[in-house]
């Protein structure tokens, strides 16, 4: 009798098991018919609904469309004007015809500001004074036993500006002087606090116009009636880049950014280049110009090294790591397009170290070589350029 309700038993637990098995296929056909898999090679594989709430994900960036030049463009080469390991950190005369550079004495010369013509040549001393000087290399500050003077290094003349021995700014034009003063005691960086000192270029009518928490002085926009600074204006208020008057020190938020980062203002100062990195809220990050009037904002995904070649032409080295060597794009902002200047493949420039310049006429740049450490200049297309 044991045995056999053993037997029963175990017949029992077959049929239940089998019962299962059937009903477990017919969900799975059911589930085939109203979601047919898809053979392997394709990518439209269906996923069933779920009445959980969607993943957030931010918007998509549109694809960037890159303008190329011409296919039987000429391209130019790049034209070695120094020899001898010369020379680092090279700027331009106002006029585009001379390379400026300083020599620290390292290699025996005689410390000071120099010259080489931009079809290259041998150095020239112009002065032996070294400090900040204005856009048109007339006036030069630099300190001086716990002072800080301008001077007039043509003709000698010299005066002392009331700035406590802080790094002086010029204006483009040359009129204005600008210097910040940072508060003691504070020594986080965002809640430090920097009042923004401006003075007429010969130290008179020195006034505070603004203080920035946990930012900097930038520069003038155009018409040098406002400064641009990035910070807060207020210990809890928002942080970002402002366009403050020089009047009566207002503000006006342009970007509201916690950390904007390698602010560059135009030539006129009519816009304003930085990028934007950590982000989380991912779609901010690369690079963006801003109009200083507001008007205008314009976002690129893509960071790099970035120089003006003129008032709303910003010359880019995009940051490409497997790319042989260094290459050239060009926005065009008012029409919002980024022109290929350069190949990566046929005309790779051996920048080195980010060392590299545009002409004020926007015709060349300088750049020192990480494969001689002389100085090249290369030309660029001719403008305006439109597609």
């Amino acid at each position: 009798m044991p045995l056999r309700g053993h037997l029963i038993g175990k017949r029992l637990f077959v049929v239940f098991l089998s019962l299962t098995l059937l009903v477990f296929l017919g969900v799975f056909a059911d589930a085939a018919q109203a979601y047919p898999i898809p053979p392997y090679e394709s990518d439209n594989v269906p996923v069933r609904g779920t009445s959980l709430p969607p993943f957030p994900i931010s918007t998509p960036e549109p694809v960037l469309a890159i303008e190329h030049l011409p296919r039987n463009s000429h391209r130019p080469l790049p034209i070695r004007i120094s020899d001898d390991d010369c020379c680092p950190y090279p700027r331009w005369s106002s006029d585009s015809e001379w390379v400026m550079l300083f020599d620290a004495g390292e290699k025996g010369e005689v410390p000071g500001l120099y010259s080489i013509p931009r079809e290259g040549g041998s150095p020239t001393l112009l002065t032996k004074r070294i400090g900040v000087y204005s856009q048109d290399w007339s006036l030069v500050a630099y300190p001086e036993a716990s002072m800080v003077y301008i001077e007039r290094w043509a003709d000698g003349d010299r005066w002392v500006v009331p700035s406590p021995g802080r790094r002086i700014f010029f204006s483009p034009s040359g009129d204005q002087i600008a210097w910040e003063l940072e508060s003691s005691g504070i020594r986080h960086p965002d809640l430090r606090q920097n009042a923004i000192w401006l003075a007429e270029i010969d130290g008179g009518a020195a006034r505070e116009v603004v203080t920035v928490n946990g930012g900097h002085f930038v520069g003038w926009s155009s018409g040098e009636e406002a400064i641009i600074v990035y910070g807060r204006l207020s210990p809890n208020g928002p942080a970002g880049i402002w366009r403050v008057s020089t009047e009566d020190g207002s503000g006006r938020l342009l970007f509201e950014i916690e950390k904007p980062r390698s602010l560059l203002l135009s030539p006129a100062g009519g816009w304003l280049a930085f990028f934007v990195t950590f982000e989380n809220q991912t779609d901010r990050n690369g690079l963006w110009i801003i109009g200083m009037d507001g008007s205008e904002k314009r976002h690129y995904p893509f960071i790099g090294a970035y120089r003006w070649r003129g008032e709303g032409q910003l010359l880019v080295i995009p940051q490409d790591l497997d790319a042989p060597g260094a290459y050239l794009w060009q926005i065009d902002v008012d029409d919002d397009v980024v022109w290929e200047l350069t190949d990566p493949m046929l005309d790779a420039l051996p920048i080195a170290s980010n060392d590299w310049q545009p002409s004020p006429d926007g015709s060349v740049i300088v750049f020192r070589s990480h494969e001689d450490h002389n100085l090249w200049v290369f030309p660029l297309p001719e403008l305006p350029l439109s597609p």
